[in-house]
C-alpha cells in the first residue's frame, strides 16, 4: 500500500518528524475509547483522504529513542490497521503531569453539531455521495443520517407552536402550591381532619386531595343549609 501523508509540505510542517509506528506507544492513562465501528471508519476515511491530522507525543520517559501517545491513539491503531509504516508527529516534550492534564484535554475537548446545520451539510454531502456510502465514513448510520436529513423538511414554526401550547396545558394541569399559616390549636383540627378526609384515597398528592374533599364538603354544607 501506498505511504499515507498526513498533510502536504509546508513551512508549518518542519516541527513534525516522521517515526516509525513500532516506536510510538500508547499512554497507559488514556481513557478515551473509541468503539470498532468508529475505528474502521476512521481507517475508511484516513484511507480515502490519504493524510489525516498529526499524533501529538512526548520522548517515551522509560524507552530511549521512542514515544508515548498524547493525542492520536485511534489514529494510530487506524494507520496499522492500513499497513502504514510510520506516522508523522508533532513532539511535545513534557513532563508526567503535564502528560495527564494533555490526555484529559486534548482527548475530550470537542464541540457538538448544530442539528439543522448538520442536516444542511449531509444533505450536500448526499450530492456527491449515496446515503449508504456516507454510512460507512461518518460516525452515524444510514438510519442516524436519514433521520437528520429529514430535520431540513421540518415546519420548525409550527414545532415550535406546538411545544408552546403542550407546555402551556401541561402547566395548566400542574398542581398548585398553597401554603397559609395557623395557629398551634387549629394545626391539630386541621390535621385530624386531614387524616380522615384522605382515609381510602390512594395515588398522587393525596393530603392535597384530601383538602380539596373537605373544602367541597363545606361549600357542599353552605348550599345546602
Amino acid at each position: 500500500m501506498s505511504q499515507i501523508a498526513s498533510s502536504s509540505s509546508s513551512p508549518a510542517d518542519e516541527r513534525l518528524i516522521r517515526v516509525p509506528l513500532e516506536l510510538i506507544h500508547p499512554h497507559p492513562a488514556n481513557a478515551n475509547r473509541m468503539s470498532e465501528d468508529r475505528l474502521e471508519k476512521l481507517a475508511r476515511n484516513i484511507e480515502r483522504e490519504g493524510r489525516y491530522p498529526p499524533l501529538a507525543a512526548r520522548p517515551h520517559p522509560d524507552l530511549p529513542c521512542e514515544w508515548q501517545l498524547l493525542d492520536g491513539e485511534h489514529r494510530l491503531k487506524a494507520l496499522r490497521r492500513l499497513g502504514i509504516a510510520d506516522a508523522l508527529i508533532f513532539p511535545w516534550p513534557c513532563d508526567d503531569e503535564t502528560a495527564l492534564i494533555l490526555l484529559t484535554t486534548l482527548n475530550r475537548l470537542e464541540g457538538e453539531d448544530v442539528p439543522a446545520q448538520r442536516a444542511a451539510l449531509l444533505q450536500e454531502l448526499t450530492t456527491m455521495l449515496s446515503v449508504d456510502e456516507l454510512a460507512q465514513l461518518l460516525p452515524e448510520d444510514a438510519s442516524a443520517i436519514t433521520d437528520t436529513l429529514a430535520l431540513l423538511d421540518l415546519d420548525s414554526a409550527a414545532l415550535l407552536a406546538d411545544l408552546e401550547a403542550a407546555a402551556t396545558r401541561t402547566a395548566a394541569a400542574s398542581p398548585r402550591l398553597l401554603s397559609f399559616a395557623v395557629s398551634v390549636e387549629d394545626e391539630q383540627i386541621i390535621e385530624t381532619a386531614l387524616a380522615i378526609a384522605q382515609d381510602g384515597l390512594t395515588g398522587h398528592n393525596v393530603r392535597g386531595r384530601a383538602l380539596a374533599l373537605l373544602a367541597r364538603s363545606y361549600l357542599d354544607g353552605r348550599d345546602h343549609g
